[in-house]
């Protein structure tokens, strides 16, 4: 029996923020070739640098990733693409050379036999002036999956039975959120992530969910917690996985071994001070979770909230002086503001963010 392939591309990362520095500088000589002109208008237009990827429309065994960067000076000879496996971390990953497909747009064209089914991949971008001369441009992420079409027909013929599968539909996630010139996680934004993804990597936590409980508040189970928290940030604009990293962070995989129980439906710590504060009370877990999913956007934007406000907190914080993950944490906040006072808090976060989009 003969089973065909097909890809989708789930997720797609376009992830900006060139550093000049890295450029070896245009001197005074390149002047009189015009580089050094070339070289400044780069400068003023790299936060216009997209990567992306994407499947052929007519073979859905072939994958394209395209960069596609204004203004490259003339002096860079080559756009090479580095793909790797993002679980492997020591993976040395496959070089490959950009073919330009435009005034501003490199591409490779990668098939099934450069990929492997349910893997998520990692392109790094790059300019190349000479083999010592490389500047970094821009990265793209995508997860292949294989899938049999429902609509399979077997038939007998010559003594053989033959199965016939045909492609379904394709599906894109973009995942934007790092797209700006500091590169830096944005709260706000669709999010990147399912909730099956929310789910798997709890249960793979083989901690024991608190389903009586939080089944009293409304979420009897792990999968209507994750859906509850899908919903709440969809409503505010608020990534999903960055609530659901920070819940589980502050609650330790809502096993509630801090100031705040279980029973308080309050999974952000909002209100606890330490010293045994247990912070504030909601009257079930939906409540529980828009209250933490609007203080983050009172943290991250200063657009009004679309569902009645539910957070105690949310005029106590200065509007939008964290938009980033990165600046959750009070010590890391160039505002001196942020949702936590210890260390290191948004590198926290962004670790279980990593690990959540890493589940397949």
């Amino acid at each position: 029996m003969h089973k065909s392939r097909f890809f989708k591309v789930l997720l797609c990362v376009g992830i900006l923020g060139v550093s000049t520095s890295v450029f070896a500088k245009a001197d005074a000589s390149d002047a009189k070739t015009g580089l050094k002109k070339e070289y400044e208008e780069f400068e003023e237009t790299q936060n216009e640098i997209a990567v992306s990827a994407a499947l052929d429309e007519k073979d859905d065994d072939i994958c394209y990733i395209q960069a596609a960067v204004p203004n490259l000076p003339s002096d860079v000879k080559k756009v090479t693409f580095h793909l790797t496996q993002r679980e492997k971390k020591k993976d040395k990953g496959e070089w490959y050379t950009g073919k330009k497909k435009g005034d501003e747009t490199w591409q490779i064209t990668l098939d099934d036999k450069d990929l492997s089914t349910e893997t998520a991949y990692e392109v790094k971008v790059y300019g190349e002036k000479d083999q010592k001369d490389r500047i970094y441009l821009g990265k793209t992420a995508f997860l292949i999956n294989e899938e049999e079409n429902s609509d399979s027909s077997k038939q007998e013929e010559e003594g053989e039975i033959k199965e016939n599968l045909s492609a379904s539909s394709q599906e894109i996630l973009v995942d934007d959120a790092t797209n700006n010139a500091l590169g830096y996680y944005t709260i706000m934004g669709n999010s990147t992530v399912t909730v099956e993804q929310m789910i798997q990597v709890y249960n793979d936590q083989g901690v024991s969910y608190p389903g009586e409980v939080l089944g009293e508040g409304g979420a009897p189970k792990i999968e209507d917690f994750c859906q509850i928290l899908y919903e709440e940030c969809a409503a505010e604009g608020v990534r999903a996985e960055v609530a659901f990293a920070q819940s589980m962070l502050e609650t330790g995989w809502l096993q509630f071994q801090g100031d705040s129980t279980a029973e308080q439906y309050n999974f952000a710590g909002l209100g606890t001070t330490g010293g045994g504060v247990k912070g504030i009370y909601f009257p079930d877990v939906r409540t529980g979770l828009r209250a933490q999913v609007q203080h983050l956007k009172a943290y991250a934007s200063s657009e009004n909230l679309n569902e009645e406000c539910v957070d105690e907190r949310f005029d106590l914080v200065s509007r939008e002086s964290a938009p980033y993950v990165e600046w959750l944490g009070i010590q890391e906040n160039p505002n001196g503001g942020g949702w936590a006072a210890g260390a290191n808090y948004g590198d926290k976060l962004l670790k279980l963010i990593d690990d959540l989009k890493a589940v397949n």
